[in-house]
């Protein structure tokens, strides 16, 4: 019985001393809470061509399909500003002519959008990879947009704002693929708001690489 104790006393003893050891071996960090798994983002061109197809879904008086195009500066990863611009084809729904007709009424508007001017501020907070089918890695942007605009309609040029959110799929160093959604928010005389939701989808041309930065 005296030997048996024994035996479990210096087994126990060797396996405390062989832990620390073993945590070492499986790769367990001393500094914990360290993620080793974030990478640097690859080399992005500071200039940026972006010719895209959209539409605008909301309007109830007409719907539209856009041609836009736009030139982009990109400051650093971070951040960037756009000069941006498009053109609508716009296809009458009925609605106006139908109130006419039937209740004799006359909506009050700014008239059919023809085309839109803008400059924004560009934020790129959000970077990563995508694995499609664990197959195909891509990686890709998420960005956020900002700034003035112009509108130019059939019965006013007003001015207002524009916001929203994009994305960027990088398909090689020179080329990307973005689908962006934004709102026009026009003040026709600063009397009323008129809103205009815009959804777009488009091919980026990427140039004008640089040394490669560092990154935190």
């Amino acid at each position: 019985m005296t030997t048996t104790r024994r035996v479990l006393t210096l087994t126990c003893a060797l396996a405390l001393l062989a832990s620390p050891a073993d945590a070492a071996k499986g790769g367990i960090s001393d500094q914990g809470g360290e993620l080793y798994s974030i990478e640097k983002r690859d080399l992005v061109g500071s200039h940026e061509l972006m010719l895209a197809l959209g539409a605008m879904p909301m309007d109830a008086f007409f719907k539209g399909m856009t041609l836009q195009g736009s030139y982009t500066y990109h400051f650093t990863h971070l951040y960037a500003v756009e000069f941006a611009g498009l053109y609508s084809f716009n296809f009458a729904t009925g609605l106006e002519q139908e109130l006419k007709e039937r209740f004799d009424v006359q909506p009050t508007k700014t008239g059919e959008l023809l085309s839109i001017i803008n400059v924004n501020f560009v934020l790129k907070p959000l970077y990563g990879k995508f694995a499609v089918i664990n197959d195909k890695i891509f990686t890709g942007e998420m960005y956020f947009v900002a700034g003035y605009a112009h509108g130019f309609f059939s019965a006013a040029k007003p001015a207002g704002i524009d916001f929203g959110v994009g994305l960027r799929m990088f398909i090689n160093k020179y080329f990307s693929l973005r689908l962006d959604i934004r709102d026009y928010m026009f003040l026709p005389e600063f009397k009323s708001v008129s809103n205009n939701l815009f959804i777009s989808f488009g091919l980026g041309l990427t140039f004008g690489f640089g040394e490669e930065e560092k990154e935190d």
